[in-house]
């Protein structure tokens, strides 16, 4: 940077040609102005910020529910940050800011879970799910399972709460009135009793939540 004090600038601010003019202690300095701006709106940075709105527009709405799972299992990040970062770019189709909704993870908890879920849709937005308990643990058995249902067309989530004993291998639930038409997603949630015991004898379940079934055309809700 140089310092300038010539009769023809005078004392100048703002720019001259290439060159930017500004006053320092009384003195004026010019510096050259730079030739190109990186563009912070290229195309790529631009399908990142929408990919990240996106996701945490829909961890948003399960916070609760991802606060609970992670309880006191981090110590480097929150559980928001931790479900963000695993969906901010496994999630989405390639080259794309769509969301593949088969990907989403709530959760990178492994443990026990159901298998062989199905899920058929009635009129009046009722939604029947079927699934293997797999498991022979009585306390995995008797626990009740909840199910997270995503809206892959307006990118919300419900969280419903106890809809049976894992046992009981079905339950139906209802899809709010305005998502009729729209294409959803299932996670179930479960819990894993096979941590070891504490010092009363009692097992502390771990929740395990899995995208288990949806996201095709015929899992609209009707």
């Amino acid at each position: 940077m140089a310092i300038v004090q010539n009769p023809i600038t005078g004392r100048t601010r703002k720019k001259f040609g290439t060159a930017v003019f500004s006053k320092q202690f009384d003195q004026n300095t010019m510096r050259t102005r730079p030739m190109q701006v990186n563009n912070p709106r290229t195309e790529g940075q631009v399908r990142q910020r929408e990919r990240f709105a996106k996701i945490v527009e829909l961890v948003k709405q399960v916070l609760p529910l991802i606060n609970e799972v992670y309880a006191g299992k981090l110590t480097r990040m929150s559980p928001y940050n931790k479900v963000v970062s695993l969906n901010s770019k496994a999630a989405f189709i390639e080259g794309t800011s769509e969301i593949d909704y088969t990907k989403i993870r709530f959760s990178d908890i492994e443990g026990s879970t159901v298998s062989n879920v199905l899920m058929t849709m009635d009129a009046d937005r009722v939604l029947n799910f079927t699934w293997d308990a797999d498991t022979d643990v009585q306390d995995e058995l008797d626990e009740l399972v909840s199910v997270v249902l995503v809206n892959n067309i307006k990118n919300k989530a419900l969280i419903y709460n106890g809809v049976a004993a894992r046992s009981e291998g079905m339950a139906s639930i209802t899809a709010p009135s305005e998502w009729v038409g729209d294409i959803v997603s299932a996670h179930f949630i479960t819990v894993d009793m096979s941590a070891a015991p504490n010092a009363d004898g009692t097992i502390k379940g771990k929740k395990i939540v899995k995208y288990k079934v949806g996201s095709e055309l015929a899992d609209a809700i009707q």
